[in-house]
C-alpha cells in the first residue's frame, strides 16, 4: 500500500540529476542544505514552541535567555527537555511527558539548554555552545528511549511501544493528520513530514499504511479550504484501519472559478529534498488545480529549482486534476520580489542585491525585471507586498514600510504598476494582508488596475517552518474566473492580466456589480443606481466588507457558510468596487486572521476613470521615499554609483509622470 503518486514523470536528465545533487547537498550539509548563510531564524523553526517563545519576548522585552526561561517553566511541556547547567558544569535534565515512538524509528524532542557558565555540549550528536547566564533552544531526532548529552543519558525522554498497523483512505487525495495520545505526529514511509504553521503534522495520500506505536490516535481528513475537515478517534493494536470523507463546503470550478497557488518553492534548502511527485501529491490532496513552482534564490548565488524551470520552461509538469507548471521568483530585498506565470523562456537574470552574486548590487531597478519578463510572455506580480504594516503615524503614513530597509516590502509596486509592467499585487499573502489591501486601494483610488492574486510562498522542502512556510500549497490562493476554459498556465495568466481574479486564505468570496464580475469596466451615467452584491462562502469569514474609493461602503457579519450582501450604490462619478472577507485567527497561522478579496470592477462615467487626489499623492509621496531610500541604502557599484542611481530616478520620474496626469485629471473632473 503506497501514498506516492501512480505516475511516474518523464522528466529532463538535467532535472533529475539536480534532484540527486540536492540529496548529496542535504546528506552532506544537513538542514540548511545547498545555502551558506540561512537566517538562524529558519532553524529555530523547528521549535514547536517557537510561538510561546516569541510571545514571552515581547512580555520581556526582548530578553532572550529570560523568554527561554519563560517558555521552559517549572514542568517542562510534553516532549519538552530542559538541560540546567549548573556553576560547575553539571547537567541536570528535567523532563516533559514522553514521546511515544517503535524501536528504529526515531522521533523530534525539543531542547533547552539553560547555563549558569559558558557550556558546549553534545545532545544527540548535535553541538551546542551558551553563553554564562545564558539559554538556547533547539530540536534532536532521538532513535531509542535514551537521549545522549554527551556521556549523561536522559532516561524518560521518549517510550517506545510495539509498531502497529493504521491504514488510512479516502475517495480521493487528501491531506491526513496522524497524532498520538503524546501529541507526536506520525508520516507514511517516502513522504515528507510536514507541519502547519500551528505544528501540526500532516501528509498526502489516498490510501496508504502508517507504521505506529500502539495507542490512540486523532486522525484528521481534509482537502484544503473548499473541504470541512473531519476527524476521528481510534485505538490501535496491531493493524486497524480509517476511512473519512471530508465534506465539501463550496464547489467554485461548478461556476467557472478555478483555484492557483502563483507562488511555490519546490526545493528551497530547509529538511528535504522533495520530488515533483510528491509536490503533486501534496496539490492534489489540497484540491488545487494550477500550481506554479518558482525558481529563485534565498540570499546567495543558488538559484533553486533553476534547473528544473529552464529544462521545461513554457511546458507542464503535469497535467490532469491537477496541473503545474515551473516559473521564477525574481528577488530584491530592497525593491521587492516578483513572480512570473508562463513566461515562454528564462529571465535575463534572477536577482540582484544580494551580496556575493553575480548581480550584487541593487540595479538594474526591479522595473526592467518586470519588462523582461512581460516580453517573455509573463503575467507578473509582486508578492507579499507589506511585511510590518504601515503604522498609524500621521506624519509617517509609510512607517515600517520603509523601515527596517531589507524586509522584502513591495516598494518598487508603485513605480512599476504605473508604467504598465506589473499585473497584480499578493493581496492575500504569508504576511500583512490588511495592510496589503490598503495599498491595493491606494493603486485603485490612483486610476490603475491591478489584479488582486494571493501566493503562499510555501517551500516544499521544509518540514517545519519558519511561521507559514511549511504550510501546503493552496493554503492561500487565487481563484480565476476561466468560465469555460480548462485550467492551464496561460488561462490563469490572461485572467490575471485582465483582473478576473479573487485571492483568499481560505473562504470564497464573489462579487458581481450590475451582474459583472470582477475586472469589468461599465460605463454608468450619473444618477445611475449599481446593483452591487456580494457573497461569501466557505468557513472562517465573519464579516463581509464592500469597499469603494473613498472607504468601506456596506459590512455585514458572517453567521453562516453562505453569506450575502446586497447594496444600491448611487453613481455620481467614476468609482470602483471590490468586497473582501475576514475573520478569527487563521487555523494554519494562529498570528494572521482568514482574509479574501476580490480584484476590482471599475465604473467609468463618460469615459472617465477614479482618480482620487489623496491616493494619487500618497503614491507620489511614496515615490519621493522610495528615492531617498535608494540613494541612503542601496548596494550600489562606488565606480558607477551615479549612473545606477540615475537610472533608478529616471524609471520613477517616469512613474511620476504618471501619477501627475492623474492628479491633474482628478482636479478636471
Amino acid at each position: 500500500m503506497c501514498c506516492q503518486d501512480d505516475q511516474v514523470l518523464d522528466l529532463p536528465a538535467a532535472a533529475i540529476e539536480a534532484l540527486a545533487h540536492y540529496r548529496r547537498l542535504r546528506d552532506q550539509q544537513g538542514w540548511g542544505w545547498g545555502d551558506d548563510e540561512l537566517p538562524e531564524f529558519f532553524r529555530l523553526a523547528r521549535f514547536s514552541r517557537l510561538g510561546d517563545l516569541a510571545d514571552a519576548l515581547a512580555t520581556t522585552g526582548g530578553d532572550w535567555p529570560a523568554a527561554i526561561r519563560r517558555v521552559a517553566g517549572d514542568t517542562p511541556a510534553p516532549g519538552l527537555v530542559v538541560l540546567d547547567v549548573d556553576a560547575g558544569g553539571t547537567v541536570t535534565p528535567r523532563v516533559g511527558a514522553p514521546r511515544l515512538a517503535c524501536a528504529g524509528r526515531p522521533v523530534t524532542l525539543d531542547i533547552v539548554v539553560d547555563s549558569l557558565v559558558g557550556a558546549e555540549l553534545d545532545v544527540a550528536g548535535t553541538p551546542v555552545t551558551v553563553e554564562a547566564g545564558g539559554a538556547a533552544v533547539m530540536t534532536v531526532d532521538v532513535d531509542g528511549p535514551v537521549l545522549r548529552v554527551g556521556a549523561l543519558e536522559v532516561a524518560g525522554a521518549v517510550e517506545v511501544r510495539p509498531a502497529a498497523s493504521l491504514r488510512v483512505r479516502s475517495s480521493a487525495w487528501s491531506r491526513w493528520s496522524v497524532v498520538d495520545e503524546a501529541g507526536g505526529g506520525w508520516w507514511p514511509d517516502g513522504v515528507p513530514p510536514k507541519h502547519d504553521g500551528a505544528h501540526r503534522p500532516y501528509f498526502h495520500a489516498r490510501d496508504t499504511v502508517l507504521e505506529v506505536p500502539a495507542g490512540s490516535f486523532t486522525v484528521t481528513c481534509t482537502r484544503g479550504p473548499e473541504y470541512a475537515a473531519v476527524r476521528t478517534t481510534v485505538t490501535v493494536s496491531s493493524d486497524e484501519s480509517v476511512d473519512l470523507e471530508p465534506e465539501r463546503l463550496v464547489d467554485p470550478a461548478a461556476e467557472g472559478w478555478r483555484s492557483a497557488d502563483l507562488h511555490v518553492h519546490l526545493n528551497y534548502s530547509g529538511d528535504l529534498v522533495v520530488a515533483p511527485e510528491q509536490a503533486r501529491a501534496m496539490q492534489r490532496g489540497e484540491g488545487l488545480e494550477l500550481m506554479n513552482l518558482t525558481a529563485g534564490n534565498l540570499g546567495g548565488p543558488h538559484v533553486y529549482d533553476r534547473v528544473l524551470f529552464e529544462s521545461t520552461v513554457g511546458e507542464d509538469l503535469w497535467t490532469g486534476d491537477a496541473v503545474a507548471r515551473t516559473s521564477v521568483e525574481f528577488r530584491n530585498d530592497l525593491l521587492g520580489h516578483v513572480h512570473a506565470l508562463a513566461p515562454s523562456r528564462p529571465p535575463i537574470r534572477y536577482q540582484t542585491g544580494h551580496p556575493g552574486t553575480e548581480h550584487a548590487h541593487d540595479w538594474p531597478p526591479n522595473a526592467e525585471a518586470c519588462a523582461d519578463l512581460r516580453e517573455a510572455g509573463a503575467s507578473v506580480a509582486y508578492a507579499h507586498p507589506v511585511f510590518a504594516g504601515f503604522g498609524d503615524d500621521p506624519d509617517d503614513p509609510y512607517g515600517p514600510f520603509l523601515a527596517p530597509h531589507r524586509t522584502v516590502e513591495a516598494r518598487e509596486l508603485v513605480a512599476d504598476i504605473a508604467l504598465g509592467l506589473v499585473d497584480g499585487l499578493e493581496v492575500v499573502s504569508c504576511f500583512d494582508d490588511t495592510a496589503g489591501a490598503e495599498l491595493f486601494h491606494r493603486l485603485l483610488g490612483s486610476g490603475l488596475r491591478p489584479a488582486a492574486v494571493a501566493g503562499s510562498d510555501v517551500f516544499l522542502s521544509f518540514a517545519h517552518g519558519p511561521g507559514v512556510a511549511s504550510n501546503p500549497p493552496g493554503w492561500v490562493r487565487l481563484y480565476a474566473d476561466l468560465g469555460d476554459a480548462p485550467v492551464s498556465a496561460e488561462a490563469v495568466r490572461d485572467a490575471v492580466r485582465a483582473g478576473r481574479t479573487v485571492a483568499t486564505n481560505g473562504p470564497f468570496l464573489m462579487l458581481t456589480v450590475d451582474g459583472a464580475g470582477p475586472g469589468s469596466v461599465l460605463d454608468a451615467r450619473p444618477g445611475h443606481v449599481l446593483d452591487v452584491r456580494a457573497r461569501v462562502r466557505g468557513s472562517g469569514a465573519r464579516e463581509l466588507v464592500l469597499h469603494g474609493p473613498d472607504g468601506e461602503l456596506a459590512r455585514r457579519a458572517v453567521d453562516g457558510a453562505d453569506v450575502a450582501l446586497t447594496v444600491e450604490v448611487p453613481v455620481d462619478g467614476p468609482l470602483w468596487l471590490a468586497a473582501s472577507a475576514r475573520g478569527g485567527p487563521h487555523p494554519m497561522d494562529p498570528g494572521r486572521p482568514v482574509f479574501a478579496h476580490t480584484s476590482a470592477v471599475h465604473v467609468e462615467v463618460g469615459g472617465r476613470r477614479v482618480v482620487r487626489e489623496a491616493d494619487v499623492r500618497w503614491c507620489l509621496g511614496l515615490l519621493d521615499r522610495l528615492e531617498r531610500l535608494v540613494v541612503e541604502e542601496g548596494r550600489l557599484d562606488p565606480e558607477r554609483r551615479d549612473g545606477q542611481l540615475a537610472d533608478h530616478r529616471a524609471v520613477l520620474d517616469r512613474a511620476r509622470a504618471v501619477y501627475r496626469a492623474a492628479l491633474r485629471e482628478s482636479r478636471t473632473t
